[in-house]
């Protein structure tokens, strides 16, 4: 049978080579948070280093042509694409290359089969003007994982297109750390979207644990059953001999949890797009009345607590002057209040999995929060009162950030961060952070764009009770193709 209007297919890609050289010096030892932060591992904080970093990715899309002229303006079939991307880089004084990137996808519509280590922020936040999601918010080097993932919002069957989703599934591998051997990451999401066109709202929850592992003591709970625990947040089996091994948490879920609830509605005008967003933690929830040391509950998600991530956003729809702003507020110091059982949810911070939400001796969400390595170059003395043994020694801030960005010339943009934080420490150290620790964070960053290459010129300073330091970056990126 032949078709009247038989469909011819092409074969496009996208291949993308970058190599780039980023140098960065300080006036102290360390380097200013914006200089450093939210740039996916791959900037060290000496007071002096050079990043060189070779950059290829690539997507192949095998997509059907319209079947004639007048049906060029209709939607195009799904279309089925393979992708992948590594990046070579090197830094720390010529000691250290890596790959910040590794990854390999395979995708058919909105859904794609991705595994590898990519770059991702989690979450509505903005990824160049945010000061970060509390979940991912692409400070720390991409975590291995394998993902199966609705990864653009996808009409609802029945809705007419009112309703959307989006989501994924995926497994990661935490690596070692000096506590724990081979931990595993737990992840998985599910959004919803309202609306379509001028007014949209959406709202979603992204589940995190930190699960399996081995300990000095033994192997953690890493079968399948165990996982189908993990799963569903469910608390230990204390008849089961393999819960007996390790510092195992058996009353509560097994492992570490993280849930960041998100919410948020967009407002389409003709020249520019309003968005209003919010993040909150839930860490531990509320107490048990029969075991106050049961502190798991999904009854203590707490979405309308006050601790959280606050943020408007104004785009314009074209090149300006003023092409984007961002303004957040964050605040994460009530914790569920002072008092054991019920309180001192200790965000980032877990008694098990001790090097907490972390990866790499990086903070994997909000860059905001003081981990050890932070404190220890601050200068923040580090003994048992202010460390207490937790991996992050702030996470009770109240902060205020701003972000900018736009275009002055036809080569030349900006971008803009400003950030106000004050540092409560956490409740069991509050007594150095009393007062409170004030602080304040800074960048300008002048990209130069040009038709195969950029120079990007950027200052931060930080100053306030804990660090004072101003720094200097020069990025020079050719693009090969």
């Amino acid at each position: 049978m032949l078709l009247a209007h038989p469909v011819a297919a092409q074969f496009t890609d996208s291949l993308k080579v970058v190599v780039g050289t980023t140098l960065t010096a300080a006036t102290k030892a360390y380097q200013p948070l914006w200089i450093t932060a939210n740039r996916y591992g791959t900037l060290t904080d000496r007071q002096y280093d050079a990043a060189t970093y070779l950059r290829l990715r690539n997507k192949h899309s095998l997509a059907q042509k319209p079947r004639s002229e007048a049906s060029a303006s209709t939607p195009h079939p799904p279309s089925l694409y393979i992708g992948y991307g590594v990046a070579l880089s090197n830094h720390d004084h010529l000691q250290r290359t890596f790959l910040p990137e590794l990854y390999a996808e395979v995708g058919y519509w909105a859904v794609h089969l991705r595994a590898g280590r990519y770059r991702e922020v989690t979450g509505g936040v903005d990824p160049t003007l945010s000061s970060g999601s509390l979940g991912i918010s692409g400070n720390a080097l991409p975590i291995p994982k394998a993902e199966l993932a609705v990864a653009e919002y996808t009409a609802v069957p029945f809705t007419r297109g009112w309703v959307q989703f989006k989501g994924q599934f995926a497994h990661g591998w935490l690596g070692d750390t000096p506590d724990i051997k081979g931990a595993f990451l737990h992840q998985k999401s599910l959004y919803l979207r309202f609306g379509k066109q001028r007014l949209t709202a959406y709202g979603g929850l992204t589940h995190f644990a930190q699960w399996g592992g081995t300990f000095s003591s033994g192997r953690a709970p890493s079968r399948f059953r165990d996982y189908l625990r993990i799963l569903a947040g469910a608390s230990g089996n204390a008849g089961d001999p393999v819960y007996q091994q390790g510092p195992i948490d058996v009353a509560n879920a097994v492992g570490n949890h993280l849930l960041i609830p998100d919410f948020g509605i967009a407002f389409r005008q003709d020249k520019a797009t309003w968005r209003l967003y919010t993040q909150t933690i839930f860490d531990k929830g509320v107490g048990d009345s029969s075991n106050t040391n049961k502190r798991d509950r999904l009854a203590g998600l707490k979405i309308f607590s006050s601790d959280r991530l606050v943020g408007l956003s104004w785009e314009a729809h074209h090149r300006g002057l003023l092409q984007q702003v961002v303004v957040e507020g964050i605040y994460t110091k009530h914790q569920g209040g002072p008092i054991i059982y019920q309180g001192r949810d200790n965000y980032y911070n877990n008694g098990t999995y001790t090097m907490g939400w972390q990866y790499q001796n990086r903070i994997i969400g909000t860059p905001l929060f003081l981990n050890r390595q932070t404190a220890e170059r601050y200068g923040i003395p580090l003994d048992a009162n202010v460390l207490r043994g937790w991996s992050v020694v702030s996470n009770r801030i109240a902060g205020l950030h701003v972000g900018l960005k736009g275009t002055l010339t036809p080569t030349l943009s900006y971008r803009l961060l400003a950030t106000h934080v004050q540092h409560y420490g956490n409740y069991y150290n509050d007594a150095y952070f009393t007062p409170a620790k004030q602080q304040t964070h800074l960048l300008l960053e002048l990209p130069f764009h040009f038709s195969h290459f950029s120079v990007t010129v950027a200052v931060g300073s930080d100053f306030g009770n804990l660090a004072s330091s101003t720094a200097g970056l020069l990025r020079w990126e050719w693009f090969i193709r």
